[in-house]
């Protein structure tokens, strides 16, 4: 399972902090390019069910057309799952705390998966890629939107203080709104990402990055399916 050491937005604080940079985030890199870029895939799969892995407090469950959709949203933080639910929770979509590593969901059952922002804080990749595949029915669709590996140095600049061991980041990092208190990243390589999830029998349709700064492309996005 996820430990809080691995995953800091089960510290009520720091769940706090981001609940509070997300929700008044208006107009940034979000809303012009990650959320466009969940939308068109939605729309390009057309799933009748979908999960998300690492949910936060719920605000991707609103960005994808849920006329028809039944969407689940996996947490480890309860203070998150709440707000989630407080917020978003409807008739075509549920929260329910879990991790990456042991999703709530019975296995072959789900028509697409995806994760925004997550695959960056796992430690083990090969088993949170391993439950992705578990929950995906033949021909189910996955995308993976996380930190460009290319741009390592932007995302350690992002952090104001932190240690550094091996390829973990771990500390006090800067988000759009207001600092989270603690973060960690685990600097993943590109091939890292995909050899883990070609191991569990995924098969990779597209790969290109996003989110164009000064330095680059700052977003990846991995999209796929099971055959």
């Amino acid at each position: 399972n996820t430990s809080r050491e691995e995953n800091p937005f089960e510290d009520e604080k720091i769940a706090a902090e981001w609940i509070n940079s997300v929700e008044n985030e208006k107009g940034l890199i979000r809303d012009k390019e990650i959320y466009p870029h969940l939308e068109k895939w939605i729309e390009l799969v057309n799933p009748k069910t979908v999960i998300e892995i690492g949910s936060g407090q719920g605000i991707c469950s609103e960005k994808i057309n849920n006329q028809g959709i039944h969407y689940i949203g996996i947490e480890p933080s309860p203070l998150l799952t709440e707000r989630a639910r407080k917020l978003y929770a409807s008739n075509t979509r549920e929260f329910i705390l879990g991790d990456a590593y042991e999703l709530p969901i019975k296995d072959v059952s789900t028509d697409a998966v995806f994760s925004v922002n997550v695959w960056f804080h796992l430690r083990d990749l090969l088993s949170a890629s391993k439950e992705l595949a578990r929950v995906l029915k033949l021909n189910g669709h996955f995308l993976i939107i996380t930190a460009n590996p290319d741009l390592d140095s932007f995302w350690e600049n992002c952090f104001i203080s932190y240690t550094k061991n091996g390829k973990v980041l771990d500390g006090k990092v800067k988000v759009p709104i207001n600092p989270l208190s603690r973060n960690i990243i685990y600097q993943h390589t590109l091939d890292e990402i995909c050899e883990a999830l070609e191991k569990n029998g995924l098969i990779i349709e597209k790969i290109d990055t996003f989110g164009k700064l000064e330095v680059g492309d700052i977003f990846i996005y991995i999209q796929g399916k099971k055959p």
